[in-house]
């Protein structure tokens, strides 16, 4: 059997009635509408009305046929006082229509009393809501009013209701539940109450049994719950986001009520530093799509500056004055602002390091200062500063309240390049143009020390090569057919030839270094690479040696310079430096002294890294008349060599000198930790063993060629190379091979003689 309608009329309540939630019917109406109740209801007095459901009274004031609501309950359904509607009996006969969880918002009726600096106890609010409302039934998206001393406005954002079978237990015994659109409201339902946006009222929570029975608040929303780092195109930093989130908005998360009673104060500041394209912009530009309410100042350092005097400082205080307004207001309750400063080194560089007369750049800092930990600081602010270069930051700026918390962003690890693959390989996945082939867990072991921007200009790069297989050049205008765009593994193979990371291996400046080849005159040659490499895999397998440096000493032309640049390359590690005199043509010696120190400061950055530093003593400026040199130069190199990268990072560095017992002398070579003698080549038989290795000789015309080398002798291997070329000028070395050998080993003869040079 159906059950009954009415068409009844929408009146407006009696007054006495306004605050119970319900609506007010004839009592002959009342009647028709009332069913049986259950076992859990006694009388099941619910009607539906407009998607709404209300528990209903019968009152004889009531003019029978009409059907009476309060004001917000009009408000809320939008009914019109007069309007005609049908009104059906509502049962909670079905399963999962009673509330196990409802999430209320809570706000002043009247706006009139915000500014009367009100708070509402979370206990009493959900005590008096529970002996009000019980059994009543509320719907998603429902107001009513409650009278707790000053009349408050509730809305119902969510509603979680449970089995009906599993009523009688209580919820936390794992009894299904799922949202819902209404459910009825029972002693055990857990209700969850947090204030309106944009409201100043306040809840205080209170201390005592957690459960339904003591109510709850609400965590503060900031973030918005349906991100994700990938689809902020954000990877390979799940650590380090992980402890920006912990230091920095965990607190926030919480209510200020509990913060308090901690003794705590949020954290105010917080520095990104790290190399150029590893995010930190990124996480600056993206973190307003994943907070809720207001959205971040997002500021470039360079943007405050100002040629008026005055006006820079100005511009700091502006960033600022929407804090300080709604803090005012608010207090601990004010919403959080974000003031992000992109490139912070600008504005903030150590007070007194200017060259400048103005003072701008130190008052600039001196406000900034005073904004986040001054005399009138602020807890509902957050200053996030990204720079490359902490160390020209004011330390003022750096210590506890202010950028208390700063955080390395450095080069992501495999999976975090794996992961920024992925982000930026997406979309033409999704849209069937990325290859069957391409490997990306591959290639990001293949891109080691590629920074997230360079991984993009990566995938940028294989795009081009796709492209350009469907262009012609000769025919730029010609139709292109688009389905065959796709990027392959060869796109790829192209792009890893092509982009080169900054934090890598300089590879054309060791590639220079060996261009003539490495040439194995002997045992003692092999000593020397098994020594070195064996001093390489000290460092890259073992916890206890994180710094070993290597000092390569011999005669000129000995091939100590190629021996470093080999066992670097040798080593596989991301990141190779070569530093040599020609680097610093025109330098003065504080320039010397910040671009050796810009190296060693760039090899931290890598997990293993190896820094060759070729003719140390011409780089310190030596000439042996009067024994001058660059003591600050000298000064720099010993701390430098001498100072351990940090946890988790590895460093070698091969030094390569002429002039050991200059170094020597300078105490120089007391910064090294090792020390390897490179000779000339010192006998007929390792003098044979390079000519064959040359292949210009068979084996009896190079025994021949290598007695040149008398007893005593020695000859540098580049000084042999020379020799040969010199010898090979005038004849057709290939078809006349006894004037070719004649006149090498007179030449040998000649001039086997340690020097790197040939006197004529």
């Amino acid at each position: 059997m159906p059950p009954p309608k009415l068409s009844l009329k929408a009146a407006k309540t009696i007054q006495q009635f306004a605050l119970t939630n319900c609506v007010l019917l004839h009592p002959d109406d009342a009647k028709i509408l009332t069913t049986t109740g259950s076992s859990f209801l006694p009388a099941n007095n619910y009607v539906l009305v407009k998607d709404f459901v209300f528990s209903f009274l019968a009152n004889s004031e009531m003019a029978k046929g009409t059907i009476g609501f309060s004001l917000v309950q009009r408000n809320m359904a939008v009914i019109g006082v007069g309007e005609q509607l049908e009104v059906v009996p509502w049962t909670p006969q079905e399963k999962s229509v009673f509330l196990v969880r409802i999430k209320l918002e809570v706000d002043f009726l009247a706006r009139a009393r915000e500014n009367l600096n009100e708070s509402f106890k979370i206990k009493d609010l959900d005590t008096l809501f529970h002996q009000q409302f019980n059994h009543q039934c509320f719907t998603l998206g429902q107001s009513l009013p409650i009278d707790l001393g000053t009349t408050l406005i509730l809305k119902v954002t969510e509603v979680e209701v449970i089995d009906i079978e599993s009523i009688s237990n209580p919820p936390a015994k794992g009894a299904p539940k799922r949202a819902g659109s209404k459910g009825v409201l029972m002693k055990n339902t857990a209700i969850v109450f947090s204030k309106a946006q944009e409201s100043n009222i306040k809840l205080v929570s209170t201390e005592g049994s957690a459960g339904a029975a003591e109510g709850s608040m609400e965590t503060n929303q900031i973030f918005r719950v349906d991100f994700s780092w990938e689809k902020l195109g954000i990877g390979g930093l799940d650590e380090e986001l992980a402890t920006v989130f912990r230091r920095a908005f965990a607190s926030r998360i919480f209510p200020s009520a509990l913060v308090s009673k901690m003794g705590i104060k949020h954290v105010r500041g917080m520095l990104l530093f790290g190399p150029p394209g590893t995010g930190k912009t990124l996480i600056a530009r993206q973190i307003g799509k994943l907070l809720n309410g207001k959205e971040p100042k997002v500021v470039s350092g360079p943007e405050i500056l100002n040629k008026f005097v005055g006006q820079s400082e100005e511009n700091i205080r502006l960033l600022f004055k929407d804090a300080e307004d709604e803090y005012k207001k608010k207090g601990d309750e004010s919403q959080l602002h974000i003031i992000i400063f992109d490139e912070i080194d600008a504005i903030c560089k150590s007070r007194g390091s200017r060259g400048d007369s103005t003072g701008v750049g130190d008052s600039i800092v001196n406000q900034l200062l005073s904004k986040i930990d001054g005399v009138n600081s602020l807890n509902n602010i957050l200053v996030i500063g990204m720079t490359n270069r902490k160390d020209m930051i004011d330390e003022a700026l750096l210590r506890s309240g202010r950028l208390e918390v700063q955080m390395e962003i450095g080069l992501p690890d495999q999976n975090g390049r794996l992961q920024i693959l992925r982000i930026h390989t997406t979309t033409m996945s999704n849209n069937k143009l990325l290859g069957d082939d391409v490997n990306l867990q591959d290639i990001a072991v293949r891109t080691k020390n590629f920074s997230g921007a360079e991984i993009e200009g990566l995938v940028k790069s294989a795009a081009s090569f796709a492209f350009e297989r469907q262009l012609d050049p000769n025919q730029i205008g010609k139709p292109i057919n688009a389905t065959n765009v796709k990027v392959t593994k060869v796109d790829f193979e192209r792009a890893l030839q092509e982009v080169k990371p900054s934090f890598g291996v300089s590879g054309p400046d060791f590639e220079n270094c060996i261009r003539n080849g490495m040439y194995n005159y002997g045992p003692s040659f092999d000593v020397l690479m098994s020594t070195g490499l064996s001093l390489i895999d000290q460092v890259k397998n073992t916890e206890k040696t994180s710094l070993l440096s290597v000092l390569l000493h011999g005669p000129p032309g000995t091939a100590k310079t190629a021996l470093a640049a080999s066992l670097a390359l040798k080593s596989d590690f991301p990141f190779i430096k070569l530093i040599t005199p020609e680097q610093f043509i025109g330098y003065g010696e504080s320039a010397k002294i910040s671009q050796l120190r810009a190296v060693f400061e760039n090899a931290t950055k890598s997990p293993l890294s190896i820094i060759v530093i070729d003719d140390i003593e011409r780089i310190l400026e030596y000439v042996r008349l009067g024994s001058r040199f660059s003591n600050g130069v000298l000064q720099a190199l010993m701390v430098l060599l001498k100072r351990p990268p940090p946890k988790g990072k590895k460093l070698i560095v091969f030094g390569t000198t002429s002039s050991f017992e200059f170094l020597k002398e300078v105490e120089l070579v007391e910064s090294f930790d090792a020390l390897i003698n490179v000779p000339p080549l010192s006998s007929p038989t390792e003098l044979k063993k390079v000519l064959q290795q040359l292949g210009l000789f068979n084996e009896k015309e190079a025994e021949k060629a290598a007695s040149g080398l008398t007893k005593g002798s020695v000859l540098p291997v580049k000084k042999l190379l020379l020799l040969v070329e010199m010898a090979k000028q005038g004849i057709d070395y290939e078809t006349d091979t006894a004037a070719f050998l004649s006149k090498f080993i007179t030449l040998v003869q000649k001039h086997s003689v340690s020097d790197s040079y040939i006197e004529f």
